[in-house]
This record gives C-alpha cells, structure tokens and sequence, in this order.
C-alpha cells in the first residue's frame, strides 16, 4: 500500500471536504460524499449490446460470428456507458484518486444492471453457476493504488448473487505501459500480450468465467485473459464491466 499517496489524501480530504465527483456539491451520505443521491439517481444502466470486436448491435453482448477468430470473449456485459460524464468521473476517481468508498456506487450499478439482464428470455447468466474470477493486477501496480477494484467487485457480486469467486486463478506477470495511455486498438494488443498466467487450471476446466474488470476499451486485457483461462480449459468466458 502507497502510504505517502493514502496520508495525503486524508489531509485533503480533511481540508478539501469531499465533493459530489457529478455535481460537485458536498452531500455527505453513504458513498461519504463522493457521490450524491442525485447523480447516482440519474446514472442509467445499458439496455443495448455490443460486440466486444466490431462493437456491432449483436443479442446479449455475444460475440460476433466474424469476431470468434481474434476474440477470446464469448460475450460482454456493460452496465452502463461511459459517456455519461459521472460514470467516467466515478471511475477514474476509484483508478488515479484512490477513492477506494466509490466501488460500492460502482457495484449498485452493476447490480441493476444484472437484475434487469437476467429478466431478458434466454438471459440466465447464474445457470450452472459461472466461477466469478477478477482481472488481476501487476504487484507493482496493486502497491501503488493499494488496491484492485476489480477484486473487489467482484467479491461483492459473488456475495450479492450466491456465486462463487477466486481471486487466484489468474496473476499478471508482466507489467507494462497502462492500456488508458495507448489509443491504437493493435498496439493495446501487443501490449498485453503474455500478460496473464493461470495457477489453478483445474478450477476453471469445463466451466463458465464470469471475468470482472472496471472498464473495458478495444477488449484487449479481457480478451487476453480469457484465451488463457480457455486455454486451462474453462468452457466459456463472460466479461462483466461497469463501463465501456
């Protein structure tokens, strides 16, 4: 854990009260301010799919029939968009300010956002109970953020839905440029290329991944930790993102 970053932010926060990252008011409440009622409110959750290739309209966020080659992910869930400027605010709030107190806005999100999915015909994403796994962080990284959001959401959705999840099964073995800095779709994939290595094969063989991250962009750190974990033998692979 990154001390100096976190004694900082204390004494910000102390003299800088925390603020709305929306509206930019101070409303105190159970996100401890960060966010109010009222922005949270107004955040609506996706009701369209994309593939996670092409970003073509395709049922349920499965992959295209042109996109299997080059895509590990069988199907991608959104639960809300990133062009609204809170969902963007919030996030990058939790990645570069630390704001450990705004996962929990973020899993709200992603909560209705899996209520509602499972109510579509044909739609049961829990049948057979999926294996919930994050996608993990660099050590490098996870001292300097002091956290991995995505771990955590992931234990609060395993908690929430009666799933299982293990933050074991995958680590990160090479740390590399962040992928919010490269903009060249080929590029990210090079990037994260040998990014991933699976420890317990034999917890993912012949079953379904629900893979968690925050924020999923061309799919590239997705994509790659799924060819692994298929590669272990899991069966199917899901991405599950609070925003894209």
């Amino acid at each position: 854990m990154n001390f100096a970053k976190y004694s900082m932010k204390w004494l910000s926060d102390l003299i800088f009260p925390a603020k709305c990252v929306g509206c930019g008011e101070f409303p105190g409440g159970k996100f401890r301010g960060y966010l109010c009622g009222r922005c949270m409110a107004s955040i609506k959750i996706k009701n369209s799919f994309e593939c996670i290739g092409c970003k073509k309209s395709v049922p349920l966020g499965k992959t295209c029939y042109f996109c299997r080659d080059g895509n590990s992910i069988d199907q991608l869930l959104v639960a809300a968009d990133y062009k609204d400027f809170k969902v963007e605010a919030l996030l990058k709030a939790i990645k570069y300010r630390f704001i450990k107190d705004l996962i929990l806005p973020a899993f709200i999100l992603v909560k209705k956002y899996l209520k509602h999915f499972n109510l579509k015909k044909e739609a049961d994403l829990f049948q057979g109970r999926p294996l919930v796994v994050p996608i993990p962080l660099h050590r490098a990284r996870y001292n300097w953020r002091g956290f991995n959001q995505s771990e955590i959401l992931a234990g609060l959705l395993a908690d929430n839905f009666q799933m299982h999840t293990r933050s074991d099964i995958i680590v990160r073995i090479k740390k590399s440029k962040p992928q919010a800095e490269i903009e060249d779709r080929e590029e990210r994939m090079k990037n994260v290329e040998s990014f991933f290595c699976v420890l317990r094969p034999e917890a993912v063989r012949g079953r379904t991944v629900l893979l968690v991250d925050d924020i999923c962009t061309t799919g590239a750190t997705l994509n790659e930790a799924a060819k692994v974990l298929k590669a272990s033998g899991a069966k199917k692979v899901v991405g599950l993102v609070v925003a894209r």
